[in-house]
């Protein structure tokens, strides 16, 4: 016992090594705040990318003169390529495919009735207006789980986005 007093009292008085403790204890801890600050930026990106792809295809959708599925078809590529041909685009997003794009019509009343008084929703000379909506759901990391995060204890994550614009075509 009188040995391991000593040794004690030798090391009490020393200070040569603490930044050396002291960085082994911070560096993990920094290391993992760094890499979840690059994991949300990335998936903040994504989304980014992935809304401005929808938005863009619901306003070609508004705007398109040809059929309903010509016009689908042509929004979709819009959407993921950033251009209305495949061949000429480049992938907004890795793993994003216009088979995870839905596009649909609804038709809406001009004016809502059901406040008093009588709200205008949209300037028409018709009781109803036509409103195409174009809508995804992209899973994060489709091939893998999220590595780091899933460590965290988060789950699969799910980018959805949505974008309404009234139809100006057909």
């Amino acid at each position: 016992m009188t040995k391991l007093r000593q040794i004690i009292a030798r090391f009490q008085g020393d200070e040569n090594g603490t930044a050396l403790v002291e960085m082994a204890i911070v560096t993990p801890f920094v290391l993992l705040l760094s890499a979840g600050v690059f994991e949300f930026s990335n998936i903040l990106n994504t989304r980014l990318l992935i809304e401005a792809g929808v938005e863009d295809a619901a306003r070609y959708m508004a705007r398109c003169s040809d059929t309903w599925d010509a016009c689908s078809t042509l929004a979709k590529n819009l959407a993921v390529n950033g251009d209305v041909t495949v061949a000429t685009g480049s992938a907004r997003v890795s793993g994003w495919t216009s088979d995870l794009i839905t596009i649909g019509k609804t038709s809406t009343a001009a004016v809502d009735t059901t406040t008093t008084p009588p709200t205008e929703l949209y300037l028409s000379n018709k009781s109803t207006v036509d409103v195409v909506q174009v809508s995804t759901s992209y899973p994060y990391y489709p091939d893998h789980d999220l590595g780091l995060w899933s460590y965290l204890g988060f789950g699969n994550l799910s980018i959805t986005a949505s974008h309404q614009e009234r139809v100006f075509g057909w």
